[in-house]
């Protein structure tokens, strides 16, 4: 029988198992149980957990040299042994701290436990998942020492309050951030100015305590329950602020056992044990095992996407920073996109009574959406939502980026899917899907160089990238003109263009909100000459019968959801052509949208809300199937004619 022929069925498939295969597979499973308690993240070599191992072992070799040559320590005696005798009173004549004066010895205990009191922090933070303001513990700890417990609880507790209350004032009268924290400052100084002035009145001690407390610590627990404000609620910034003094007292009560703070100043380089301890916990001991406790005591259980109140989770995800990526690559996104403030649009989403915090799109999306938005436990339904206004980074179709990382992570989101952004991005099939739905839309030509003429149009033309939102109007009036025009956009865009007619009609807006169905709000009209908007448009009801139509059958045609604007100009016959679609930045509070569903009766706030309402119903609506799309032909691969005129990009 060959080797490579199956053995018969009456035989045996494995030989048995050996004393050394048993062993093997005891010593299997006892490792995979610790995998499974301990979790390493596998980021450190065998090599730095020795060197880290040996300088942890350093400092308890040195203590216990240092305690055989304790006066009174019996210990037998020899050569040996009076040689490590000899060395450990060597250690404590000559690199100890126990010498340091009564009165410098608090400051010398601060720096000692600097290290311990961060180890408490991370295995607070990292194994238990209890989250709180950074270190500001260890910084409350030494006002603790300073002030007296009792008068630093009562100033926190009056600053925690006061902020709470005072912070949502600020925001209403649009105070930026730095103003607001500055504020937060003065209102610290002032509460500890006005204990020292009612300490005489009252003949309260107390009182007079609290002005030792350190007022820089006080100023950063106010700087960063104020930045939790802005990212969460009240609910979650008194709760963080609560875990944090909670954590202080402890370090409080760790940093004044006498046993420890005398083996602090006799062994100081234990320092370096406590310092590889945070490195381990960090490699071993992340496992968080309070944080969804934590979440639900703070007023944050995880709500379903589906529940039945009002307010759920809204993760506003946006690009402002450029830095959270692998590496630099391809084509980066306008400036101009990531100077758009979101802040409004957060204020107006916790108005409607919903938990919001704001996320970059970029490589830690997913790790802070899954501490955010996770997925119902029972059901994998999605815990909350997420209101995208990510333009993306860079690289080629970026703002579809984002919405294919939701896509991907099984994360419900406002907006039009991958698909449709892709569809919206490309000029040419944007406009070859217009034509195919029935809608009128200007003659256009494709370009990837300026030379050629583009038959069949009529001057002026403008020329746009075909894969890039236009911030600038690229016109042509001739032939000559044209061909100077290609040639710049393709070299500055490195991509081809759309050559397209003119349309120097009225411009007409209209603003799409909603699925199924999807609803017109009033038309708004554009004058630039005399930056003027006009809402309702005064448009004949038979034309602006049409306008909404097309604009509805743009909408479906194109992949938009939820929302978007659709553009309109008025060709000199009267026949309204789209012109642009756009499905991001037209959210801005003094934009065009938001001026229609004003006049449809929508507050900003309600509109915001309107927005994930219908998003939330779209993810709740039951799977319809999908009909078979009737094909179309490609487009030409140079004209693709319309019957249209001429158009403005807006």
């Amino acid at each position: 029988m060959s080797r490579f022929d199956p053995p018969p069925e009456d035989e045996p498939t494995t030989a048995p198992k050996s004393d050394s295969n048993r062993l093997r597979l005891v010593e299997g499973a006892a490792g995979s149980w610790r995998k499974r308690i301990f979790r390493p993240k596998g980021t450190l070599s065998k090599r730095a957990l020795w060197f880290l191992g040996l300088l942890a072992a350093a400092p308890l070799v040195t203590l216990v040299l240092r305690i055989l040559a304790l006066p009174g320590f019996w210990t037998p005696g020899g050569g040996f042994m009076d040689g490590l005798r000899a060395l450990g009173n060597a250690l404590n004549q000559n690199f100890s701290l126990s010498a340091v004066p009564f009165g410098q010895r608090e400051h010398v205990l601060y720096l000692l436990f600097l290290p311990t009191c961060a180890l408490l922090v991370a295995l607070a933070r990292l194994t238990l998942g209890i989250r709180v303001l950074g270190f500001r513990s260890i910084l409350i700890a030494v006002g603790f020492h300073q002030s007296g417990i009792v008068p630093s609880l009562i100033l926190i507790t009056v600053g925690v309050v006061t902020i709470v209350l005072v912070r949502p004032w600020l925001r209403q009268i649009q105070l930026p951030y730095y103003a607001r924290v500055s504020v937060i400052l003065c209102i610290v100084a002032v509460t500890m100015v006005a204990a020292l002035l009612l300490a005489p009145w009252l003949h309260l001690d107390v009182l007079w305590r609290v002005a030792y407390f350190p007022v820089i610590v006080l100023g950063m627990l106010a700087e960063g329950i104020a930045h939790t404000l802005d990212r969460d609620n009240a609910y979650t910034a008194t709760w963080r602020a609560i875990t944090t003094v909670a954590l202080a007292f402890l370090l409080a009560l760790v940093c004044s056992l006498p046993t420890l703070r005398v083996t602090m100043l006799l062994v100081p380089e234990l320092v370096l044990t406590q310092i590889v301890a945070i490195i381990l916990v960090s490699e071993y001991l992340d496992l968080r095992l309070l944080q969804s406790w934590d979440e639900r005591i703070a007023g944050m259980a995880i709500p379903k996407l589906f529940a039945t109140q009002d307010g759920y989770r809204v993760a506003v995800v946006r690009n402002r920073l450029r830095t959270g990526v692998i590496g630099q690559m391809g084509r980066r996104t306008p400036k101009i996109h990531s100077r758009l403030s979101v802040q409004k649009i957060v204020d107006a989403l916790r108005e409607g009574g919903h938990t919001v915090r704001v996320l970059e799109g970029d490589t830690s999306l997913f790790k802070e959406l899954r501490q955010f938005i996770p997925p119902n436990p029972q059901t994998g339904e999605p815990g909350g939502i997420v209101f995208n206004l990510a333009y993306g980074i860079q690289g080629h179709a970026r703002s579809t980026h984002v919405p294919a990382m939701l896509e991907m992570a099984g994360v419900a989101y406002t907006g039009a899917t991958p698909r449709g952004h892709g569809l919206i991005l490309d000029r040419v099939l944007t406009k070859t899907l217009l034509r195919q739905a029935g809608v009128p839309t200007p003659a256009f030509v494709r370009r990837s160089n300026h030379h050629g003429d583009p038959h069949r149009l009529h001057y002026p033309v403008i020329v746009n990238p075909r894969y890039e939102a236009s911030l600038e109007v690229n016109v042509a009036h001739d032939r000559r003109e044209l061909r100077q025009v290609i040639k710049e956009v393709v070299r500055k865009h490195r991509q081809e263009v759309v050559v397209e007619e003119r349309i120097l009609g009225r411009q007409i807006r209209v603003a799409l909100l909603g699925n199924d169905p999807v609803e017109c709000l009033p038309l708004l009209e554009l004058d630039p000459k005399l930056r003027r908007r006009t809402c309702p448009a005064r448009v004949d009801e038979l034309l602006a019968e049409r306008i909404r139509d097309d604009a509805v059958a743009a909408f479906r045609a194109c992949g938009c959801r939820d929302y978007a604007r659709i553009d309109f100009r008025i060709g000199q016959l009267g026949e309204p052509y789209v012109v642009e679609i756009h499905t991001s930045g037209i959210l801005e509070r003094s934009g065009s949208f938001v001026q229609a569903a004003e006049a449809a009766g929508y507050t900003f706030v309600a509109l915001m809300s309107r927005i994930v309402e219908v998003a939330r119903a779209r993810y709740l609506a039951p799977i319809r199937p999908v009909a078979s799309a009737p094909q179309h032909e490609a487009p030409p691969e140079d004209l693709l004619p319309s019957k249209v005129s001429p158009q403005d990009s807006d």
